[in-house]
Protein backbone atom coordinates (compact mmCIF):
# COMPACT_ATOMS: atom_id res chain seq x y z
CA UNK A 1 0.00 0.00 0.00
CA UNK A 2 1.25 3.42 -0.93
CA UNK A 3 1.48 5.42 2.23
CA UNK A 4 0.18 9.01 2.42
CA UNK A 5 2.09 12.38 1.59
CA UNK A 6 3.71 13.68 4.70
CA UNK A 7 2.55 16.72 6.02
CA UNK A 8 4.72 19.63 7.09
CA UNK A 9 5.99 19.16 10.55
CA UNK A 10 3.45 21.46 13.03
CA UNK A 11 0.67 21.13 10.77
CA UNK A 12 -2.46 19.23 12.23
CA UNK A 13 -3.29 15.45 10.49
CA UNK A 14 -5.95 16.53 7.24
CA UNK A 15 -7.29 13.85 8.52
CA UNK A 16 -8.84 12.35 11.89
CA UNK A 17 -9.05 8.46 12.43
CA UNK A 18 -11.31 7.04 16.17
CA UNK A 19 -12.63 3.82 16.28
CA UNK A 20 -15.42 3.38 18.77
CA UNK A 21 -16.35 -0.52 19.37
CA UNK A 22 -17.54 -1.88 15.75
CA UNK A 23 -17.85 1.87 14.30
CA UNK A 24 -15.26 4.32 12.78
CA UNK A 25 -15.24 7.82 11.83
CA UNK A 26 -12.99 9.29 9.81
CA UNK A 27 -12.63 13.51 10.08
CA UNK A 28 -11.54 15.76 7.13
CA UNK A 29 -9.63 18.01 9.28
CA UNK A 30 -9.08 21.35 7.39
CA UNK A 31 -11.79 23.58 9.13
CA UNK A 32 -10.01 26.90 7.95
CA UNK A 33 -10.24 26.00 4.30
CA UNK A 34 -13.75 24.25 4.60
CA UNK A 35 -12.18 20.71 4.35
CA UNK A 36 -11.35 21.78 0.70
CA UNK A 37 -9.63 18.46 -0.60
CA UNK A 38 -5.91 18.91 -0.96
CA UNK A 39 -3.44 16.35 -1.95
CA UNK A 40 -2.44 15.44 1.25
CA UNK A 41 -5.91 15.34 2.58
CA UNK A 42 -7.06 13.02 -0.60
CA UNK A 43 -3.87 10.93 -0.29
CA UNK A 44 -4.40 10.49 3.69
CA UNK A 45 -8.47 9.32 3.03
CA UNK A 46 -7.05 6.98 0.44
CA UNK A 47 -4.98 5.27 2.67
CA UNK A 48 -6.77 5.17 5.42
CA UNK A 49 -10.23 3.88 3.80
CA UNK A 50 -7.79 0.81 2.00
CA UNK A 51 -6.38 0.05 5.65
CA UNK A 52 -9.86 -0.44 7.04
CA UNK A 53 -11.08 -2.31 4.39
CA UNK A 54 -7.77 -4.81 4.29
CA UNK A 55 -8.65 -5.31 8.01
CA UNK A 56 -9.14 -9.13 8.01
CA UNK A 57 -11.26 -9.48 10.96
CA UNK A 58 -10.62 -6.33 12.51
CA UNK A 59 -12.64 -3.80 9.86
CA UNK A 60 -15.45 -1.84 11.34
CA UNK A 61 -19.20 -2.97 11.21
CA UNK A 62 -19.52 0.78 9.64
CA UNK A 63 -17.96 3.78 8.61
CA UNK A 64 -19.07 7.54 9.22
CA UNK A 65 -17.41 9.87 7.25
CA UNK A 66 -17.73 13.79 8.04
CA UNK A 67 -15.93 17.07 8.64
CA UNK A 68 -14.15 19.53 11.25
CA UNK A 69 -15.89 22.84 12.05
CA UNK A 70 -19.30 22.86 10.93
CA UNK A 71 -18.81 21.71 7.72
CA UNK A 72 -18.62 18.87 5.52
CA UNK A 73 -16.18 19.34 2.46
CA UNK A 74 -15.91 22.41 -0.44
CA UNK A 75 -14.46 20.36 -2.82
CA UNK A 76 -11.01 19.96 -4.39
CA UNK A 77 -8.56 22.95 -2.79
CA UNK A 78 -8.59 25.07 -5.58
CA UNK A 79 -5.69 27.35 -3.80
CA UNK A 80 -2.95 24.73 -3.22
CA UNK A 81 0.15 26.64 -5.29
CA UNK A 82 0.16 23.59 -7.71
CA UNK A 83 -3.36 23.40 -8.36
CA UNK A 84 -3.09 24.16 -12.42
CA UNK A 85 0.02 21.28 -12.61
CA UNK A 86 -1.54 18.62 -14.76
CA UNK A 87 1.16 15.96 -13.15
CA UNK A 88 0.02 17.06 -9.49
CA UNK A 89 -3.74 17.18 -10.63
CA UNK A 90 -2.74 13.50 -11.86
CA UNK A 91 -1.73 12.55 -8.41
CA UNK A 92 -4.96 13.68 -6.91
CA UNK A 93 -7.27 12.08 -9.38
CA UNK A 94 -5.51 9.31 -8.84
CA UNK A 95 -6.29 9.17 -5.31
CA UNK A 96 -9.96 10.01 -5.41
CA UNK A 97 -10.46 7.45 -7.91
CA UNK A 98 -9.15 5.03 -5.58
CA UNK A 99 -11.00 6.86 -2.84
CA UNK A 100 -14.45 6.26 -4.53
CA UNK A 101 -13.30 2.80 -5.69
CA UNK A 102 -12.78 1.67 -2.20
CA UNK A 103 -16.13 3.26 -0.74
CA UNK A 104 -17.77 1.16 -3.59
CA UNK A 105 -16.39 -2.06 -2.23
CA UNK A 106 -15.64 -1.78 1.42
CA UNK A 107 -18.00 -4.69 3.12
CA UNK A 108 -19.33 -2.30 5.82
CA UNK A 109 -22.18 0.01 5.78
CA UNK A 110 -20.87 3.82 5.36
CA UNK A 111 -22.52 7.02 6.32
CA UNK A 112 -21.80 10.58 5.74
CA UNK A 113 -22.31 13.02 8.46
CA UNK A 114 -22.79 16.33 6.58
CA UNK A 115 -22.93 19.90 8.41
CA UNK A 116 -22.45 23.16 6.39
CA UNK A 117 -21.62 22.42 2.88
CA UNK A 118 -21.02 19.49 0.75
CA UNK A 119 -20.06 21.15 -2.78
CA UNK A 120 -17.94 19.56 -5.90
CA UNK A 121 -15.83 16.65 -4.80
CA UNK A 122 -17.25 16.89 -1.15
CA UNK A 123 -20.67 16.27 -2.88
CA UNK A 124 -19.53 13.67 -4.83
CA UNK A 125 -18.02 11.92 -1.19
CA UNK A 126 -21.18 12.36 0.60
CA UNK A 127 -23.21 11.11 -2.46
CA UNK A 128 -20.59 8.27 -2.53
CA UNK A 129 -21.75 6.39 0.76
CA UNK A 130 -24.55 4.09 1.64
CA UNK A 131 -26.71 6.40 3.78
CA UNK A 132 -26.32 10.57 4.03
CA UNK A 133 -27.79 11.97 7.15
CA UNK A 134 -27.93 15.83 7.74
CA UNK A 135 -28.00 19.07 9.43
CA UNK A 136 -31.04 20.53 8.05
CA UNK A 137 -29.46 23.85 6.88
CA UNK A 138 -26.76 22.39 5.01
CA UNK A 139 -25.90 23.12 1.07
CA UNK A 140 -25.23 20.85 -1.47
CA UNK A 141 -24.17 21.98 -4.92
CA UNK A 142 -21.94 21.41 -7.94
CA UNK A 143 -19.78 24.84 -8.63
CA UNK A 144 -17.40 22.76 -10.99
CA UNK A 145 -18.03 24.28 -14.59
CA UNK A 146 -18.06 27.89 -13.07
CA UNK A 147 -14.06 26.86 -12.05
CA UNK A 148 -13.35 25.46 -15.47
CA UNK A 149 -13.96 21.69 -14.92
CA UNK A 150 -16.43 19.50 -14.60
CA UNK A 151 -17.30 17.03 -12.26
CA UNK A 152 -15.45 13.51 -12.40
CA UNK A 153 -16.55 11.92 -9.48
CA UNK A 154 -20.06 10.49 -10.24
CA UNK A 155 -22.23 12.92 -8.50
CA UNK A 156 -24.16 13.83 -11.55
CA UNK A 157 -24.93 10.15 -12.34
CA UNK A 158 -25.84 9.40 -8.16
CA UNK A 159 -28.43 12.54 -8.29
CA UNK A 160 -30.09 11.73 -11.31
CA UNK A 161 -30.61 8.76 -9.71
CA UNK A 162 -31.07 9.59 -6.44
CA UNK A 163 -32.99 12.66 -6.53
CA UNK A 164 -33.87 13.09 -10.18
CA UNK A 165 -32.67 14.72 -13.53
CA UNK A 166 -33.94 18.14 -12.75
CA UNK A 167 -32.44 18.74 -9.71
CA UNK A 168 -28.89 17.40 -11.05
CA UNK A 169 -29.20 19.46 -14.53
CA UNK A 170 -30.28 22.89 -11.44
CA UNK A 171 -27.19 21.84 -9.45
CA UNK A 172 -24.61 21.05 -12.76
CA UNK A 173 -25.79 24.25 -14.74
CA UNK A 174 -26.98 26.84 -13.38
CA UNK A 175 -24.04 28.87 -11.94
CA UNK A 176 -24.03 29.43 -7.45
CA UNK A 177 -27.02 27.04 -7.32
CA UNK A 178 -27.24 25.66 -3.83
CA UNK A 179 -29.82 22.83 -2.60
CA UNK A 180 -30.69 22.46 0.86
CA UNK A 181 -31.01 19.04 2.32
CA UNK A 182 -33.94 18.96 3.63
CA UNK A 183 -35.12 19.39 0.10
CA UNK A 184 -32.86 16.52 -1.42
CA UNK A 185 -34.34 14.33 1.71
CA UNK A 186 -37.83 14.75 0.23
CA UNK A 187 -36.34 13.74 -3.06
CA UNK A 188 -34.80 10.79 -1.92
CA UNK A 189 -30.83 11.61 -1.66
CA UNK A 190 -30.14 12.30 1.94
CA UNK A 191 -31.98 9.63 4.15
CA UNK A 192 -32.17 11.80 7.63
CA UNK A 193 -31.84 15.65 8.62
CA UNK A 194 -31.64 16.76 11.83
CA UNK A 195 -31.37 19.58 13.70
CA UNK A 196 -28.45 21.91 12.52
CA UNK A 197 -25.21 20.79 14.38
CA UNK A 198 -26.40 16.77 15.42
CA UNK A 199 -25.75 15.36 12.09
CA UNK A 200 -22.46 13.45 13.88
CA UNK A 201 -24.35 12.06 16.32
CA UNK A 202 -27.21 10.71 14.52
CA UNK A 203 -24.99 9.59 12.06
CA UNK A 204 -22.62 7.12 14.76
CA UNK A 205 -25.76 6.39 15.98
CA UNK A 206 -26.97 4.90 13.04
CA UNK A 207 -23.86 3.35 12.28
CA UNK A 208 -23.67 1.39 15.54
CA UNK A 209 -27.60 0.33 15.26
CA UNK A 210 -26.43 -0.82 11.99
CA UNK A 211 -23.17 -2.51 12.49
CA UNK A 212 -24.89 -4.25 15.56
CA UNK A 213 -25.45 -6.78 12.50
CA UNK A 214 -24.42 -10.12 11.59
CA UNK A 215 -21.00 -9.00 9.25
CA UNK A 216 -21.79 -11.51 6.67
CA UNK A 217 -25.10 -10.25 6.14
CA UNK A 218 -24.85 -6.72 6.50
CA UNK A 219 -21.92 -7.04 3.68
CA UNK A 220 -24.01 -9.32 1.52
CA UNK A 221 -26.65 -6.28 1.91
CA UNK A 222 -24.19 -3.31 1.53
CA UNK A 223 -23.10 -5.46 -1.71
CA UNK A 224 -26.75 -6.08 -3.23
CA UNK A 225 -27.56 -2.26 -2.28
CA UNK A 226 -24.28 -0.93 -4.55
CA UNK A 227 -24.85 -3.60 -7.30
CA UNK A 228 -28.67 -3.23 -8.03
CA UNK A 229 -28.96 0.79 -8.78
CA UNK A 230 -27.61 0.79 -12.21
CA UNK A 231 -29.25 -2.90 -13.54
CA UNK A 232 -32.59 -3.28 -15.09
CA UNK A 233 -35.03 -5.99 -13.10
CA UNK A 234 -33.95 -9.35 -14.63
CA UNK A 235 -30.30 -8.42 -14.03
CA UNK A 236 -31.37 -7.19 -10.28
CA UNK A 237 -33.31 -10.33 -9.27
CA UNK A 238 -30.65 -12.08 -10.62
CA UNK A 239 -28.34 -10.28 -8.36
CA UNK A 240 -30.60 -10.49 -5.20
CA UNK A 241 -30.41 -14.88 -6.02
CA UNK A 242 -26.75 -14.36 -5.81
CA UNK A 243 -26.83 -12.93 -2.44
CA UNK A 244 -29.39 -14.91 -0.94
CA UNK A 245 -27.33 -17.90 -1.78
CA UNK A 246 -24.09 -16.69 -0.55
CA UNK A 247 -26.19 -15.73 2.87
CA UNK A 248 -28.05 -18.98 3.37
CA UNK A 249 -25.17 -20.95 3.04
CA UNK A 250 -22.85 -19.16 5.79
CA UNK A 251 -25.90 -19.28 7.59
CA UNK A 252 -25.91 -23.10 7.19
CA UNK A 253 -21.69 -23.11 7.50
CA UNK A 254 -22.59 -21.47 11.00
CA UNK A 255 -25.04 -23.93 11.84
CA UNK A 256 -23.50 -26.93 11.08
CA UNK A 257 -22.17 -29.47 14.03
CA UNK A 258 -18.86 -28.66 13.04
CA UNK A 259 -19.30 -24.91 13.49
CA UNK A 260 -19.78 -25.84 17.37
CA UNK A 261 -22.89 -24.45 17.32
CA UNK A 262 -25.87 -25.72 19.00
Amino acid sequence: MTPPETVPEGEPSPLLVERNGRVATLTLNRPHRRNAMSTALLGRLDHELRKLTDQDGEAPGALVLTGAGGTFSSGADTREPDWRDLSRRAVRRAHFRTVFATLHEAPFPVVAAVEGYALGGGLELALACDLVVAGEGALFGLPELGVGAVPGGGAVHSLVRRAGRGVAARMLLIPGERVRADELARLGAVERTVPDGGALAEAQALAASVAAGDPALLEAGVRLLRDSGHLDRTAALGVENGYWWQAASAANRDSSPSSGQP
